[in-house]
């Protein structure tokens, strides 16, 4: 069977989203964009919060979990490191893409669920 695609532009549905405390009163909007041509997949994610955009671009091998893509990065901060975990699925027969992010260490215990719709779908 063959995996999903998920190349696209894809538009932040804050009200469909779950952020956590910390992040849910500051984000305004965003937009992820997706170029995957397996077994690559580069990510351009910008969520605008308290005005300022915070842009992460990146590229890796594809990690498969059943038909969800997931990352996990760890990064290291004056705090010590930190891990995020990103895990990717489409739904909704791929008009949306719903990111699970999970951020630990370093001071920083958050998990949110990022929701997008595929551009120009209604």
């Amino acid at each position: 069977m063959p995996t999903p695609n998920f190349s696209g532009q894809w538009t932040l549905n804050l009200e469909a989203s779950t952020l956590s405390p910390v992040v849910a009163p500051v984000v305004q909007h965003g937009f992820v964009r997706i170029e995957h041509r397996e077994p690559r997949v580069g990510v351009h994610l910008s969520i605008t919060m308290n005005g300022e955009p915070v842009d992460v671009r990146f590229q890796r091998s594809s990690n498969w979990d059943g038909d969800a893509l997931v990352f996990t990065d760890t990064v290291p901060t004056p705090n010590g490191d930190l891990t995020i975990s990103f895990r990717y699925e489409l739904q909704d027969t791929g008009r949306r893409l719903r990111a699970s992010e999970v951020l630990r260490g370093a001071g920083r215990e958050q998990d949110n669920v990022w929701v997008f719709d595929r551009a120009g779908t209604t």
